[in-house]
């Protein structure tokens, strides 16, 4: 009997922690050219592009994420929702892809407001801004 308790528990637990997750994903929205065929963006793809793993998109041309500045509560919840990073594990990844002569971090910029421009004047751009910022004709794709 106390084992079926646990397991009821523990199914509870799990249930409320993926509600949590699928909360947090409701403070952003991801935002891409809307020359750009995608409509949705696997949630992996998405890391990988955000930490330059990923340089090309599939269809051909330059992958272009653009980030928001460490100032805005929007880029911290994106960090640790997609790339699965905390901002001090984010800047240590950084520092070490830098002085690796691996790569540098996207373009950072002050405002959602300067991500969706960047995104409509770059075809191959990606961005992410607050759930509630009008985007302005920049095409808002699905994370899976």
């Amino acid at each position: 009997m106390r084992t079926r308790h646990l397991a009821v528990a523990w199914l509870a637990l799990m249930v409320c922690a993926s509600f949590a997750v699928s909360a947090e994903d409701t403070h952003f929205k991801v935002i891409v050219n809307p020359k750009n065929p995608i409509i949705a963006i696997d949630r992996e793809l998405l890391r990988n592009v955000f930490l330059k793993k990923r340089v090309v998109w599939s269809g051909g041309g330059t992958v272009r994420p653009i980030d928001l500045s460490t100032k805005l509560a929007v880029r911290e919840r994106f960090g640790r929702s997609v790339l699965k990073k905390t901002p001090a594990q984010l800047k240590s990844y950084w520092t070490q892809q830098i002085f690796s002569g691996k790569g540098v971090p996207p373009p950072e910029v002050a405002t959602a407001a300067e991500v969706v421009r960047y995104v409509l004047a770059n075809p191959g751009a990606i961005g992410y801004v607050p759930a509630d910022i009008d985007v302005q004709g920049a095409k808002v794709i699905e994370v899976k």
